[in-house]
């Protein structure tokens, strides 16, 4: 895969990530970036599965939860890294 497609499917789960924020959350966000911590946002544990519940409808694909840790919410980069290596991104 070459960096162009690297981008778009890094741009691409970012901006899955922020929809499914809206939605779990159900709030007014301010604009989210890579370094948005989501528990600043009012992310909590049945937030999470919601986001994940979100992320897994707006991309296609199954997270397995053997593979999650909690380390992988600190924020929309640490998310988008999980969510991208999970798929192959």
């Amino acid at each position: 895969m070459n960096e162009t497609t690297q981008a778009v499917d890094r741009d691409r789960v970012v901006l899955a990530i922020d929809s499914a924020l809206r939605d779990a959350l159900d709030t007014e966000l301010p604009e989210i970036t890579e370094e948005t911590r989501l528990f600043e946002l009012g992310l909590d544990s049945t937030g999470v599965l919601e986001l994940l519940l979100h992320l897994e409808d707006e991309l296609g694909h199954e997270f397995d939860s053997e593979n999650l840790r909690m380390e992988h919410f600190q924020s929309v980069r640490s998310l988008a890294d999980f969510v991208s290596a999970e798929m192959g991104a």
